[in-house]
């Protein structure tokens, strides 16, 4: 496995990563109170997808995915689908039931 290096000071070594922003981190540059960087450039536009130079080993990083039900295209076809199921059954039940009531 590789050394992974400060995102502030390449020749250190880094221990930590920040939870805010993903870089690595030296003993210095970590905050263990806000468990993450202590620069206020730390969640600043573009760190938190993409690719930073400084992200500590030089790999890009994969933007965040949106997770839950609202994410899944498949997911929303089939609830789609089944409300339009219980809509119709509802539908018939309440048609069927008035003409038993009604005595037709």
């Amino acid at each position: 496995m590789p050394k992974r290096h400060c995102a502030y000071h390449p020749e250190r070594e880094a221990d930590h990563q920040c939870s805010r922003c993903g870089r690595m981190l030296c003993d210095e540059c970590y905050d263990s109170e806000a468990g993450g960087c202590k620069f206020a450039d730390c969640a600043g536009a573009g760190m938190r997808n993409g690719s930073d130079p400084r992200y500590g080993d030089g790999r890009e990083r994969r933007p965040q995915r949106p997770s839950g039900p609202s994410s899944n295209p498949g997911c929303q076809i089939a609830i789609s689908i089944l409300a339009i199921i219980g809509g119709l059954f509802l539908l018939l039940l309440a048609i069927c039931g008035g003409m038993i009531f009604l005595n037709y």
